[in-house]
């Protein structure tokens, strides 16, 4: 899935940038086809690449999200729900704004680390949010062709896919393992079956713990039905007074 994912990021670059030396000679409409094919493929490889994304079970949600997401707007543009030219370009940019949102989340939840990937989700992030927004300014600024946005939008999406390919593990298999991998990998086995082991001994001794307090604690004090009412203890009184 890795090979797959990267080699449509690279696709989803190359027809960006054709699209953006195309210009103002090609038209939405003209490749809408081929865009909505290319969506639809991209978004199901991401999509079935998320259990084998190198994250936790919130990132693997949001790579399943995108996906599906991708695929949808691909299906969307193949059935002409996309024809505006003047609609496409803010439709496009909500989406990369979207994903650009979502990668800086994804970096900033991982700040501590600041490894390579904290650092390619922030610049990615940012690139993408910057990209997604500019969508909504054009004619203000650069007034570039539809054409040229939505090759920009493209190209924004396929380093998206290109990232989530690098993100992802690789799963070698032991027959082709050399002697020193097959030991790293043990190593990495064993140091997570012992935090597991840290772990259930952990709840062990909560539970024991629990189960000791529960015994010694009398059963007045543990059912509500047979513990003092608040005004019990000033009737027992009364009564003792009088007698």
């Amino acid at each position: 899935m890795r090979t797959l994912n990267m080699f449509m990021g690279g696709l989803f670059v190359a027809v960006g940038i054709f699209m953006i030396a195309g210009g103002g000679g090609i038209t939405f409409l003209s490749v809408a086809f081929v865009l909505g094919l290319l969506f639809m493929v991209g978004g199901v490889c991401e999509a079935l690449s998320y259990k084998s994304y190198a994250g936790d079970d919130e990132d693997r949600k949001w790579v399943l999200i995108d996906g599906m997401t991708t695929f949808a707007l691909g299906f969307l543009i193949i059935f002409n729900k996309l024809a505006a030219d003047a609609t496409v370009p803010l439709v496009l940019g909500l989406w990369i704004t979207v994903a650009g949102i979502r990668n800086l989340v994804r970096a900033l939840e991982k700040a501590e680390v600041k490894d390579s990937y904290f650092y390619g989700h922030v610049a990615i992030g940012l690139l993408n949010t910057i990209v997604g927004l500019y969508m909504y300014f054009n004619n203000d600024l650069l007034m570039l062709a539809v054409g040229v946005l939505v090759g920009v939008c493209v190209i924004m999406q396929g380093l998206n896919i290109f990232m989530v390919a690098c993100t992802i593990s690789v799963i070698k298999s032991e027959f082709i393992m050399t002697k020193e991998e097959m030991l790293n990998k043990a190593v990495e086995e064993a140091a997570s079956a012992h935090e597991a082991a840290k772990e259930a001994i952990k709840m062990a001794k909560e539970a024991k713990a629990n189960v000791k307090i529960i015994e010694e604690t009398p059963e007045e004090e543990l059912d509500a039905s047979l513990a003092p009412k608040p005004g019990d203890e000033t009737q027992d009184t009364q009564q003792e007074e009088e007698k």
